[in-house]
């Protein structure tokens, strides 16, 4: 095909790609969709599919003889353009239609990201040791407590926090003036009856008090047996519909029930579970999962502090799609999960909350970046670190994903083994592997450990390389091991959150 080809480079690692097609063959395409649709119409004084090609072009239009091919014709144009050019695409091109006559594609060509890590072999993070407060393991041990306390009978008055059962009776008290106490529910001369309980439980509470304003402190410092009578009213302002009037209140009291708290003691710990004998065992259990907990997340911390490290130090230029290819992996995750759920897709939950796909996406970004750039730096550190998923690695992954089987799943499972070992799934597993190697390399460097020598060696190459370039000049056997490291790593979107 006779194309003739401009690029230019843009920012962000993309190139501008203008690509013109021969009239030629432009015009052999034109035909050959007037030929088609000349099949598909009945054009008046022609036998169908008889048409010549300038009435066919009256009858439908020209624009619609090229959408026949144009989307077509593109992506072989594309492809011959990029071979022809010796470009290697990142991803794939976005293409337009610059103009039909002649009939020139444009282009947008994402370009491998270029990233320097710098002397990453000399960075160094501290790392903080977790620390357990006593007071902490206080904490747990009260939150224990309050589990198991019960509720029991007091012989005392009562105090917040009380569940008082009580008889209670209320009335509306006539105001100076009116005859009676009446209300529309209530025919004149009979009383307005607010409450009328028997048996009643009710907990005082300083944060949820009764209604009318007052019924909790008439309430506060009773005994079991003790009989009160209290006048209370309603503001004029309440929403009640007795506001603005008074009531007698009637109340008798049967008992008085406390939360109580279990003693901090061994029966404690007995009751807590069978492996404590003594508040001191479950002291210790105490201490050690909080040491656990707190250790995997230092770990945690340590490792995004470390990338982050990592990061402020490379220089890194890479295409939009890098973080396009993102957005689109938190995307499908989301909708995973969603459809996990029972909720039918991320789609169908933003039209529910009233957020449009491309605001959800926009609010994704900056999250979306940080972990691209975290996988651009872990993919250059396997890279020049010459790591390699290996056949056994790989196999001890698919293992220890099942562990031991029953012999009525053993089928199923073996079936699934031998999906994760075709091309696929090793791809797949095989990027989760890098990565954990690179990851585990990185905190081993920036712990300051004894780590192997790279495989290749950024030292060998020309003065003022940088490490990606050095590794481009290092011998044919450590170009191998790379290759096959960076095509294990082509599912990296995928696994972006790991990072």
């Amino acid at each position: 095909m006779s194309l003739t080809i401009r690029t230019e480079p843009m920012e962000d690692r993309q190139l501008a790609l203008k690509v013109e097609v021969a009239q030629e063959r432009v015009e052999q395409e034109l035909r050959k969709a007037a030929r088609k649709l000349a099949g598909q119409y009945r054009i008046p004084g022609f036998r169908k599919g008889k048409a010549p090609y300038h009435i066919v072009t009256q009858y439908v239009g020209l624009p619609a003889l090229f959408d026949e091919f144009i989307e077509e014709l593109g992506q072989e144009v594309y492809r011959t353009a990029i071979e022809q050019e010796k470009i290697e695409p990142y991803a794939m091109a976005a293409l337009d239609i610059e103009t039909l006559e002649p009939l020139t594609y444009s282009f947008v060509v994402p370009l491998e990201p270029e990233i320097d890590l710098g002397d990453y072999r000399s960075l160094r993070v501290e790392e903080e040791e977790p620390v357990i407060d006593e007071a902490e393991i206080d904490e747990q041990l009260e939150a224990a407590r309050e589990q198991y306390s019960a509720w029991a009978d007091v012989d005392r008055p009562s105090q917040y926090g009380d569940t008082l059962t009580i008889d209670i009776k209320s009335v509306i008290v006539p105001a100076d003036g009116e005859d009676d106490g009446g209300t529309d529910d209530a025919p004149d001369g009979e009383q307005t009856v607010v409450l009328d309980e028997t048996d009643w439980d009710v907990t005082l509470d300083p944060d949820n008090p009764m209604d009318p304003p007052g019924l909790d402190d008439a309430l506060l410092g009773l005994s079991p047996g003790d009989e009160k009578e209290v006048t209370l009213s309603w503001p004029a302002e309440s929403q009640s519909i007795y506001a603005g009037k008074q009531a007698l209140f009637q109340i008798k009291v049967h008992k008085i029930q406390s939360l109580e708290k279990p003693e901090m003691n061994d029966e404690l710990a007995q009751l807590i579970g069978p492996d404590f004998n003594t508040l001191e065992d479950l002291r210790n259990s105490i201490r050690a999962e909080m040491i656990e907990a707190k250790k995997a997340e230092a770990d945690e911390s340590y490792m995004e502090k470390t990338l982050d490290a990592l990061v402020e130090q490379s220089t890194m230029v890479y295409p939009p799609v890098v973080v396009e290819d993102q957005i689109d992996a938190m995307v499908n995750e989301f909708d995973r999960q969603l459809r996990q759920y029972g909720i039918d897709g991320v789609s169908n939950y933003l039209s529910q909350i009233g957020q449009s796909m491309e605001e959800y996406r926009e609010s994704l970004r900056e999250q979306a970046e940080i972990a691209a750039r975290r996988n651009l730096i872990i993919s250059e550190l396997y890279q020049l670190e010459g790591l390699e998923a290996t056949d056994e690695d790989v196999e001890e992954r698919i293992q220890s994903m099942f562990g031991d089987v029953d012999e009525e799943h053993a089928e199923a499972a073996e079936a699934y083994r031998n999906m994760m070992r075709s091309d696929a799934g090793r791809s797949i597993l095989g990027s989760q592997i890098l990565q954990q190697k690179a990851l585990e390399r990185l905190l081993a460097i920036a712990r300051g450990e004894e780590v192997p020598e790279p495989v290749r060696k950024p030292e060998a190459a020309a003065e003022g390389d940088t490490p990606a370039e050095a590794a481009q000049s290092a011998d044919a056997d450590d170009e191998t091991a790379a290759s096959e490291a960076s095509e294990a790593s082509s599912e990296e979107p995928e696994a972006a959150d790991e990072a």
